[in-house]
């Protein structure tokens, strides 16, 4: 077996995001999918800003960031963001995918892609636009002591196959397990999507979607554990709660309240808000969450264009 990698001092990040209210983003999905989960909009809407929170946080508990790229759909940018900071690398998907595909709402297909990124580091953190940091990180939260890559997203470390998939086993694929950030080695990465290439293809096929496609994520984390058990280890997710939390964000005022106070008092290392609120948000429970973000995070960081807050 070979040995792992030493731990880096230094790690780029990669976001993936959309905002569904982006002008003529919804007559676009519409013309390739009328149907209602495919339009979820629980997958598509920027409604709290969540990334310019999550760059706050990034750049006030991650010092050791490298590059931050944006991996999004042309011609979309967040308008708050400073095109020109010299840590940022805004990505769009025409650059990396393959034309035949585009556009594409699948984020399993975008995520199929993430080593394709030009200029990314061997190892980069993936996150979500919904992740967040609440107390100082660093690279080695990510790395076991012997330099290997710590794998979120299993019980016990099992590997089973069939979990790659978006549908499958819902009894196991528990929230908490799997919204975390990931460490992507970039080479194994790539072994892991050619691993499965006719599953792939079929995902990449798909504009949307659908519960018998591969997640590359599942994938990846499937093939460290089952191939490469001299680079990467399992997190189980009792020690993962130690210092990470998962919350869907819902309905009822009363229990977000609660949530939040929790996750004030705890300050996770890392955390994921995951929008739940289906097709009309309640409006007390956005301020909450406002409010929330804004005292915890409330200097712009300089990822921010003067004066756009």
């Amino acid at each position: 077996m070979s040995a792992p990698a030493s731990v880096p001092t230094t790690l780029d990040v990669v976001y993936t995001w959309v905002d569904g209210a982006w002008p003529g983003y919804a007559a676009v999905q519409q013309r390739h999918s009328p149907t209602p989960l495919d339009l979820n909009p629980e997958r598509y809407r920027d409604a709290h800003q969540l990334l310019r929170y999550s760059l706050r946080s990034l750049e006030r508990f991650c010092p050791w960031v490298g590059r931050v790229f944006l991996l999004t759909m042309r011609p979309q940018v967040p308008a708050w963001l400073r095109r020109d900071h010299p840590k940022v690398r805004l990505v769009h998907h025409d650059e990396i995918m393959d034309p035949a595909i585009l556009p594409t709402f699948n984020c399993n297909t975008i995520e199929s892609h993430l080593h394709q990124i030009p200029g990314v580091s061997p190892r980069f953190l993936y996150l979500n636009d919904d992740f967040l940091f609440g107390r100082a990180t660093a690279p080695a939260d990510f790395f076991a002591d012997d330099g290997r890559i710590r794998v979120f997203g299993s019980l016990a470390g099992e590997r089973l196959p069939f979990r790659i998939f978006d549908g499958r086993l819902r009894f196991i694929s528990l929230g908490f397990i799997e919204h975390a950030p990931i460490l992507v080695d970039r080479d194994l990465f790539a072994a892991a999507i050619a691993s499965r290439p006719a599953e792939i293809a079929a995902t990449r096929a798909r504009r949307f979607r659908h519960d018998a496609q591969v997640r590359a994520d599942f994938l990846y984390r499937y093939h460290l554990l089952a191939r490469c058990r001299d680079r990467a280890v399992a997190e189980p997710f009792w020690r993962l709660l130690r210092y990470h939390r998962f919350h869907k964000i819902r309905q009822n005022p009363d229990t977000e309240a609660r949530a939040f106070a929790r996750l004030r008092a705890l300050r996770p290392k890392f955390y994921c808000l995951n929008d739940d609120q289906g097709d009309a948000p309640n409006p007390t429970v956005n301020a909450l969450v406002r409010d929330f973000l804004q005292e915890l995070y409330p200097q712009p960081s300089s990822f921010e264009q003067a004066g756009n807050s």
